[in-house]
């Protein structure tokens, strides 16, 4: 059975009751970004509340003024690598196993500069115990699972993944499923969510273009490639019912797993 983790950015509130609320709703496992986890002391809160944190998004560290994410793809990157690594290794503290970056919003010519600050962070991820992965975002310098997985390859980093987002497949006009098969062991991680074909909405599934044949599909290419990570469900909290949207999802997941007989 596959570890369904509930993106506790998809709920509104203090981080303390949005950890209550994810649990009561009957997840086992949290998702956060430092924005969530500012609010929570260590491990053991996360814990008392019945949650593992499997994930965490580090793309939203605040960096020093007239810097950010764009400057890992240029010669300032050393600017801002260490509030990377130290977001990176406050997840590991609080026992994420994984972290994930989406790419700089800007395109690259030459991406020399990007590689090196990634396999930075690759290393210091290791340094934490985590995996550290990269979501391809359609808008961004890499907005295809393949154009990242082809990043990746090139870095060549054994602690540098790949995160597919099957929301951002349906905008990229990829196959989810063919993505995951391409992917293989650079697989590090996984978000579930729905939208129109056109923008991130984070809608969620069912509600937008997402098909059950096509999510049948990718989770039939997840569990043939013995993948054994976490998969994050991931909603936008202006959505209408988030927490519904999130427990609907993952009674779909279940029920896929029935039927499959895992």
């Amino acid at each position: 059975m596959f570890k369904i983790s509930a993106c506790g950015w998809s709920l509104t509130g203090r981080p303390a009751d949005v950890l209550q609320r994810v649990r009561g709703a009957g997840f086992d496992e949290i998702d956060l970004w430092p924005s969530g986890w500012s609010g929570i002391a260590g491990t053991e809160q996360i814990s008392a509340a019945g949650l593992t944190l499997v994930c965490a998004g580090v793309s939203t560290v605040i960096t020093p003024p007239e810097t950010g994410m764009n400057a890992l793809a240029g010669p300032e990157a050393g600017r801002v690598l260490p509030y990377f690594s130290g977001a990176i290794e406050r997840a590991g503290a609080l026992g994420a196993r994984a972290v994930y970056m989406v790419s700089p919003d800007i395109r690259l010519t030459d991406d020399a500069y990007y590689g090196r600050a990634m396999a930075r962070l690759a290393d210091a991820a290791a340094a934490a115990g985590v995996r550290l992965c990269i979501e391809p975002h359609p808008g961004r310098a890499l907005s295809t699972s393949a154009e990242t997985l082809d990043f990746v390859r090139r870095v060549d980093h054994e602690n540098l993944y790949v995160l597919i987002d099957l929301g951002h497949a349906l905008i990229s006009g990829e196959d989810p499923a063919d993505a995951v098969r391409s992917a293989g062991g650079r697989l590090g991680y996984v978000h579930v969510d729905d939208n129109d074909g056109r923008e991130d909405l984070h809608l969620p599934l069912f509600t937008g273009v997402l098909t059950p044949a096509v999510a049948e599909g990718f989770l039939d290419a997840l569990a043939e490639s013995s993948y054994g990570g976490g998969m994050g469900i991931e909603l936008k909290p202006t959505g209408g019912a988030p927490l519904s949207g999130l427990v609907a999802a993952r009674e779909f997941i279940r029920g896929w797993e029935i039927r499959r007989g895992m």
